[in-house]
């Protein structure tokens, strides 16, 4: 990418195709990219995977079938403020189209709040930090950590 975005005229929009993660999105921002298109938040909600800001789980987890929380506590969107991980998890399990809806709009709204989060650190010169703390609370769970269920919440 890096050796892509220095033979770019100066000024022009930096495009970048099917990106897989927050961490790519940031890492892409980071050497210059302007704009995305890719479709991993709502293929990732077709299979039943949520996106947050402290890492991915699958919602299937038999973890989740009491877990009256919502997908990500820290997220507003209107999935997380009405829905918990056990409803979720049981619309997946029944193989509930709806589920796939639900989840796409909670992945696309964590991954739009996490750019506009960005650009809000680019306009404030600060966005080096943004992705270092961006970062660090996307790294794995320590070993015998739950993970994600534990962090969340």
């Amino acid at each position: 990418m890096e050796a892509a975005v220095a033979h770019l005229p100066a000024g022009a929009v930096r495009y970048v195709m099917g990106l897989g993660d927050l961490d790519g999105m940031l890492d892409s921002i980071a050497r210059g990219v302007d704009l995305f298109d890719c479709v991993w938040p709502t293929r990732l909600a077709r299979h039943g995977k949520v996106i947050t800001r402290r890492g991915d789980y699958g919602v299937r987890g038999a973890a989740y079938a009491s877990d009256e929380r919502p997908l990500d506590e820290e997220c507003p969107c209107a999935v997380c403020r009405t829905h918990t991980r056990a409803y979720l998890r049981h619309l997946a399990v029944v193989k509930e189209p709806g589920m796939q809806r639900l989840l796409s709009i909670h992945n696309l709204t964590v991954t739009q709040n996490l750019l506009a989060d960005a650009r809000d650190a680019i306009a404030k010169g600060d966005f080096h930090r943004f992705r270092r703390e961006a970062a660090s609370l996307r790294r794995p769970s320590p070993p015998g950590d739950s993970g994600i269920a534990g962090q969340v919440g």
